[in-house]
């Protein structure tokens, strides 16, 4: 807490001569553009970047498999980055040093703060002179940034606050991954128990994760490999179907599933991690093989063992 507080102060001071600099820039221009700068450095001081970064995580990154990673060239500039952003948070900053850093940096805050407000306060009384000034007679309005200035500072706006989303979005996607290969290898040789579906849930499926494990209660088979996948069920085609009744066994019958092992997080349980033991399962137990872009997933090869027993 007190380390994200360091680095929100010193984002905050960091902002400032960025802002400051700006309008000098547009020293010459009219004063409601300085007026805008200055209230957005005053409300740097009151909104934290870890706001846009918390946003950006939960936004997340786009990826198009479960297993992808950002690309390097957007995580490592990102990474690159961080540290001078938020140095508390990344280097550990903690005891004396936190204590020392929240002090020296309180005080330039406030000293940035209060020259925010002033000149806030100073560039709203030439914004209402100029337009009084302009009611008056209409050609003594200040210049505007122009094209090339103005680009640049709304350029320079956006990836301020795209930057702190995007890096929210990919330090999720980051921790996600490695979640799931976490998840992947302590589930690895888990031992799946597949029953019959008990009644009451209709055509509904609902999965459950806790530490000890996951429970997959009413799927289909086509369901479970889907979710072992991470694609749309639809996704999900058989080759062999039951005569008796023309019951196809892949869609229709459905089953309560136990799958035991440690998971990390429960609450970010992420099915992929289910790809290894449930093709495994599928082919030892049930003779079932999966197909991924014409390839056999190992273990590959029908067992000679009996389709799943229809649900009751």
């Amino acid at each position: 807490m007190l380390a994200a507080l360091v680095d929100h102060l010193w984002q905050s001071v960091l902002i400032f001569p960025v802002l400051a600099l700006g309008a000098v820039l547009a020293r010459r221009n009219a004063a409601i553009i300085r007026l805008w700068m200055w209230r957005i450095a005053a409300l740097k001081f009151v909104v934290p970047f870890y706001l846009l970064f918390v946003i950006g995580g939960w936004l997340g990154f786009p990826v198009k498999n479960a297993d992808d990673t950002a690309p390097d060239y957007v995580a490592g500039p990102l990474s690159a980055v961080s540290p001078w952003f938020m140095p508390a948070q990344t280097h550990g900053i903690g005891g004396f040093a936190l204590a020392g850093c929240i002090a020296l940096l309180l005080v330039a805050a406030i000293t940035c703060a209060r020259l925010s407000h002033d000149n806030l306060c100073l560039e709203r009384l030439r914004t209402t002179s100029e337009r009084l000034r302009a009611e008056r007679d209409p050609d003594d309005t200040p210049p505007g940034l122009g094209f090339v200035r103005g680009f640049l500072f709304a350029a320079a706006t956006m990836i301020a606050l795209a930057s702190p989303v995007l890096a929210g979005a990919v330090d999720d996607r980051q921790n996600r991954h490695a979640l799931l290969l976490a998840d992947a290898r302590s589930l690895r040789d888990a031992t799946i128990r597949m029953n019959p579906a008990a009644p009451g849930m209709g055509q509904r499926t609902r999965i459950s994760a806790d530490a000890n494990g996951i429970f997959i209660r009413n799927a289909t088979i086509q369901d479970l490999a889907a979710f072992a996948y991470g694609v749309n069920r639809f996704f999900v085609r058989g080759d062999h179907f039951y005569e008796a009744g023309e019951q196809d066994w892949l869609i229709d019958a459905r089953y309560d599933i136990r799958i035991d092992g440690k998971v990390h997080d429960p609450d970010r349980f992420d099915t992929y991690a289910l790809r290894v033991p449930v093709t495994r399962m599928l082919a030892q137990q049930h003779g079932l093989e999966i197909y991924v872009n014409n390839a056999c997933q190992p273990p590959c090869g029908r067992y000679g063992v009996a389709i799943p027993p229809d649900a009751p």
